[in-house]
C-alpha cells in the first residue's frame, strides 16, 4: 500500500492507495505546534481504526506548503510505518514542464495537481484549487504549466469581513436564491458565494483568452463541491486530485 499526504495550511489530507485504487482518505488539522510524536500518534490511531497494519505500507509520498510541518510528518511516517517518504520538491521527477519565472517557487500542491490534471483531462487546461487560497493554474496545449493566478479563499475572505465588521456574523457557504440580499445573512452569502462564482467564471474566460484556446477545466479543494456547480463553465470536480497526482509521481520515481 501507498500512503500519500497533502500538507496544506489548514488541513493535512492523507490518502491510502492499494495499487492504483484510492481506498481511504483521512484528514487531520495542520497545527504548527504539534510535534512529530503527536502527528505519529494521530496517524497510527487512524490506520489502526481502519484495520490496516503498519507493515502493509510499501511507501509514502508527501507534498507540502508548510515547511515547518513537513519534517514532522516525515519523521512520524518513518517512525510509525518504517518507510522513507518521498517529498515533492527539487530532485523528484514529476514529468511536468513548468514555464514560469522561477519554477522553484511553485507550491508542491500545485505541481501535483497539474500532474494529475494532465493525466485526467485534455490540454490546454485550467486547474482550479479551492482551499485557503483560490488558485487557477494554466496549462498550455503542450501540457506545460505556464502560470497561475491566486486570490484569497472564501474562508479567508469571510473571516476578514466578519472580523473587521462588528455587526456582521459568520454565515454558511450556501447560495441565496436572489443575488440581491434582503438581510445581512443573505447579503453576505450572496456576495461571498455568487461573488466567488463570478470570479471563477471570469478568470476562466480571461485565461482562455490569453491562451487563445478553449480549455478543459478541473477543480479540487474543500470548497469546490460547494461553489463549482453554480459556475457557467463545464468543470470537472476531482476532490482527491492532489492525492491522485501524488500516486502518479510516486510511480514515476519508483520506475526511475
Amino acid at each position: 500500500m501507498l500512503l500519500t499526504a497533502d500538507i496544506g495550511n489548514t488541513n493535512i489530507k492523507f490518502g491510502i492507495f492499494n495499487d492504483k485504487e484510492l481506498i481511504r482518505t483521512l484528514t487531520i488539522s495542520c497545527e504548527k505546534a504539534k510535534t512529530a510524536d503527536e502527528y505519529g500518534v494521530e496517524l497510527y490511531s487512524l490506520i489502526r481504526v481502519m484495520g490496516i497494519h503498519r507493515d502493509d505500507f510499501d511507501g509514502c509520498i508527501i507534498s507540502s506548503v508548510v515547511p515547518l510541518v513537513t519534517g514532522r510528518i516525515d519523521a512520524a511516517v518513518r517512525d510509525i510505518l518504517g518507510v522513507e517518504p518521498i517529498i515533492v520538491g527539487p530532485g523528484v521527477k514529476t514529468g511536468l514542464n513548468i514555464r514560469i519565472d522561477d519554477p522553484s517557487t511553485l507550491g508542491a500542491d500545485l505541481v501535483v495537481a497539474c500532474v494529475a490534471a494532465n493525466a485526467l483531462i485534455k490540454a490546454p487546461a485550467v486547474v482550479i484549487s479551492m482551499g485557503t487560497a483560490t488558485v487557477w493554474c494554466a496549462i498550455d496545449k503542450r501540457g506545460s504549466m505556464v502560470g497561475c493566478a491566486i486570490a484569497p479563499g472564501m474562508t479567508v475572505s469571510l473571516e476578514a469581513l466578519t472580523k473587521n465588521t462588528a455587526l456582521l456574523q459568520g454565515v454558511a457557504f450556501t447560495a441565496p436564491k436572489s443575488v440581491i440580499g434582503t438581510n445581512s445573512d443573505k447579503s453576505i452569502r450572496s456576495g461571498v458565494v455568487w461573488g466567488t462564482v463570478g470570479m471563477i467564471d471570469s478568470m476562466i474566460d480571461r485565461i482562455e483568452n490569453e491562451l487563445g484556446e478553449k480549455c478543459s477545466i478541473i477543480a479540487t479543494g474543500g470548497l469546490a463541491k460547494t461553489i463549482i456547480p453554480y459556475c457557467s463553465h463545464e468543470i470537472t470536480i476531482r476532490e482527491n486530485l492532489i492525492l491522485e497526482g501524488l500516486r502518479l509521481i510516486y510511480e514515476k520515481n519508483q520506475r526511475g
